[in-house]
This record gives structure tokens, sequence and C-alpha cells, in this order.
């Protein structure tokens, strides 16, 4: 039975989220078979002066299940779909705590995000702020070190759904304050049910 529990669970670590595996190998806190839901995904620009850097975007929710609930959820004759809306209205809302991993990378640089914190707000928006981490292959130490913060507005516009806000690394000795604007992904279960406007969590 456990071994059932078992792969179930991996099979929602899959079929909950497919992230860009360059950039999921630099998530902090990469747990391996767990419920995972792509929150926020986008691509577009930093801009810094006249320079124009590409820049993308993914966030993630992680939804620890335990094994008994794993069995509970495989008795209850629920087909898959319904056993992903339970994971994800009922559980990961209320029963769970549910976590948040995520990274950007800008032009070839990859930086995990820590400390992310999303919530909606006014005129069917959401703001997400994040810490930024230093990438590899600028770290001057083993532990990662904090090189930033992000702080996005994310709305629906013209149709489709954009991410505005600033990126700040301290890279160098002055801090580098990019303009964000990146066209996001919208979040297909939820768009299923609901319109493109609404963008509250």
């Amino acid at each position: 039975m456990w071994l059932a529990g078992l792969f179930v669970v991996c099979l929602f670590g899959m079929c909950l989220a497919q992230p860009d595996q360059m950039m999921g190998q630099q998530m902090v806190g990469h747990p391996m078979g767990v419920p995972i839901e792509v929150l926020e995904s986008g691509h577009g620009f930093a801009l810094l002066g006249n320079e124009s850097h590409i820049m993308r975007l993914n966030v993630e929710a992680l939804c620890p299940l335990e094994p008994m609930q794993v069995r509970n959820l495989m008795a209850s004759n629920k087909s898959l779909d319904e056993i992903r809306d339970d994971i994800r209205t009922k559980r990961c809302n209320t029963t769970y705590n549910t976590t948040y991993r995520g990274s950007l990378m800008l032009d070839r640089s990859i930086y995990p995000l820590v400390n992310i914190s999303i919530s909606p707000s006014g005129n069917n928006s959401t703001t997400l702020w994040a810490d930024v981490l230093a990438s590899s292959p600028e770290l001057v130490s083993e532990e990662p070190v904090n090189a930033g913060r992000i702080t996005l507005v994310i709305s629906s516009s013209d149709g489709g759904i954009v991410g505005r806000g600033q990126l700040e690394l301290n890279r160098t000795e002055r801090a580098e304050r990019y303009a964000v604007l990146l066209d996001m992904h919208p979040p297909m279960h939820r768009y299923e049910k609901n319109n493109a406007g609404d963008r509250s969590h």
C-alpha cells in the first residue's frame, strides 16, 4: 500500500507542475514526491537605463501530504482531476501549510527566490514579493547570499496578464534597480473556473 501511495505522490509531483529544468535545479527546497503547482510564471524584460535584459520568472506552491492522507485520497474513488482539485482547494489552502519556491533568470544568470509572499491587491491584481539570492557563478562563499529583492504586481491587461515591478540587485558596490515588465502565463486551473479578469489567489 505504501508503494502505491508513494507512486501517487510522485505522480502528482509530475502532473501539477512542469517547471523549466534549468531554473528548477536552482530553486531552494526541492523536495521529491511533493505535489507542486505553478502559481506564477512569465517572461519579458528587465530595463536598466538604456539596457534591456531578458528575464524569466517561475514561482511554485508546494503542498506536502502525509502518507495517511494519500491513502485516504486513493481510497476515495475520486478521479485524478477530482483529487487534484481536492489538494488544491481543500488541503493546500487550509489543512496543510503551503510553501513557495521560485527562481528568476536574468540573461544567463539564475537566481533562487526565498521568503516569497503572494497576496491579492486592488483591481483584481496580485502582488508578489521575494528576496533574491546570488546565483552560483557570483557566490564568494559556499553559502548563498542575499543579492536583492523583487516586487511584482500581476494584473490583466488588454486580454492578457502582465507583471510590472522592480528588481533590485546588489551585484556591485552600487545597487542596480531594474524596471520589470513580464508577459505572465495564466494558471490554467484557475481560469477554467473564473473569468480571465480574476487574479485572486
